[in-house]
């Protein structure tokens, strides 16, 4: 069973640096615009919609409608073969038609059009009974959970639970540096080949661990009757 948990912490994290990575990205690409943290687009939404930029509304909406889709599109994914792998295989296929078409037509169009939607797509990874377990590209709340934890631990709780959620965090922002560092190096299109590359690595290594525990094929997701309003990427495995 720790086995099992340090393998879905390290995927975990793994994938979140991933995501951390991609979205600094397409931040540069896009010029301060998110491809991954819809709640700060939907502010900026909102913001442009209040003093009438008709132009930036436009440009959000496209990225909020993408990531949406995305989420639909790993939702689906996610009821055939293997579903975790067939989440990251979608979401190599996405990334790889996004770096193809940043070479043919406008990169800031492709970006805008393709990151969102594999980022949206690769929150399907981590799914249980039809709902997120763990967020990948967007970490409040994590940050928000190790906060919890990191008090309940002073209180004679678990003493270093809330390093799992932290590092969460931490995965996701040393994947932005290195994201920064690679767009400055290489531009737009290898960066983007880099993250297909490192998704394929893992999911080859998915496919080898699932086979050998024998889960390869489970099916753990099904629809519920109620809707449970909370926080998406409370990490239920992890904690």
């Amino acid at each position: 069973m720790r086995s099992a948990l340090r393998r879905e912490v390290g995927l975990a994290v793994v994938l979140a640096s991933v995501a951390g990575y991609l979205d600094a990205v397409g931040f540069l690409v896009l010029g301060g615009r998110f491809v991954s943290f819809m709640s700060g687009n939907t502010t900026e939404f909102a913001t442009f919609l209040g003093t009438g930029d008709l132009a930036g509304v436009g440009t959000v909406a496209v990225l909020l409608a993408m990531f949406f889709l995305g989420v639909m599109g790993g939702a689906v994914a996610a009821r055939f073969g293997d579903p975790r792998t067939t989440v990251l295989v979608v979401t190599i296929v996405l990334l790889a038609i996004t770096a193809v078409a940043t070479s043919i037509v406008d990169p800031d169009l492709a970006v805008m059009v393709g990151m969102p939607a594999a980022m949206g797509t690769i929150n399907a990874t981590f799914l249980k009974q039809g709902e997120v377990t763990i967020g990948l590209t967007y970490m409040t709340g994590a940050l928000v959970k190790s906060g919890q934890q990191l008090v309940d631990a002073f209180a004679g709780g678990p003493r270093w639970l809330w390093l799992r959620n932290l590092g969460l965090w931490m995965a996701l922002a040393v994947g932005g540096v290195l994201g920064a560092f690679t767009h400055r190096l290489t531009g737009v299109t290898a960066a983007t080949w880099i993250a297909v590359g490192v998704i394929s690595v893992v999911t080859v290594v998915v496919v080898v661990v699932r086979k050998r525990a024998g889960r390869f094929g489970s099916q753990h997701h099904h629809y519920r009757e109620t809707t449970v309003i909370g926080n998406p990427d409370e990490p239920e495995p992890i904690s």
